[in-house]
């Protein structure tokens, strides 16, 4: 017969082994720091310092992309001097945290990396897409690939999504600054290959938007 404390140590870990995982419902920053709440309801801060944000949870809802922002270290660009920001992912429970790309400054824009904003992952989770400040017109769109670091420049735009599901699953959507030939400027909407190549434009509003992903993204 078993001693009845080895009984115990087994039906624990069989609990423990059939207990769900806590699973990361969102994200949301505080006072500059990403905060993760699980699926309970629990809020766990996952950074300090105060100077995080724009925190994007992952398609697998395992891993968190956020930009750090870098007061210390100013960047030159088109539309001055900006913070130089990084690029971060780390697991949900904040373990695990390296920096994915580090701002710096460049005569030509499309190099420029400076001041990022909306951070996302490609639907399979690989990629890293997010915005630089590169013209006075217009912003820049990088991706960087998380199994080799590898950063490069995609697009010009003031905006950035990624189609989540359909025939232009992976695709993004991007509002453009563009000229007419004879004289002024527009902004439409444009849907745009990962490598950076204009598909098909959308339109001009976000009812373009709203119609497209009515039609397409199922």
């Amino acid at each position: 017969m078993k001693h009845p404390t080895t009984l115990l140590g087994a039906v624990l870990l069989l609990a423990m082994c059939a207990a769900p995982h806590a699973y990361a419902a969102s994200v949301k920053v505080d006072r500059g720091n990403i905060i993760m709440i699980d699926d309970a309801g629990s809020a766990r801060p996952l950074t300090a310092g105060g100077l995080d944000s724009d925190p994007v949870l992952s398609p697998d809802h395992l891993s968190i992309v956020f930009v750090r922002r870098t007061p210390h270290r100013m960047v030159n660009t088109a539309s001055g001097a900006e913070s130089a920001d990084e690029a971060w992912v780390m697991h949900i429970d904040g373990t695990a945290q390296r920096r994915l790309v580090e701002g710096a400054g460049a005569e030509d824009p499309k190099r420029t990396l400076a001041a990022f904003s909306s951070p996302i992952f490609s639907p399979d989770g690989q990629t890293v897409y997010f915005m630089s400040v590169a013209w006075v017109t217009s912003s820049s769109i990088h991706s960087v690939e998380l199994s080799s670091g590898k950063e490069r420049f995609v697009t010009d735009g003031n905006s950035l999504e990624i189609v989540p599901a359909g025939k232009y699953r992976g695709d993004l959507v991007v509002n453009k600054h563009k000229y007419w030939l004879a004289s002024g400027s527009y902004d439409w909407y444009w849907l745009v290959s990962p490598t950076g190549k204009e598909i098909a434009p959308i339109g001009p509003g976000d009812e373009s938007i709203e119609e497209f992903r009515s039609l397409f993204v199922k």
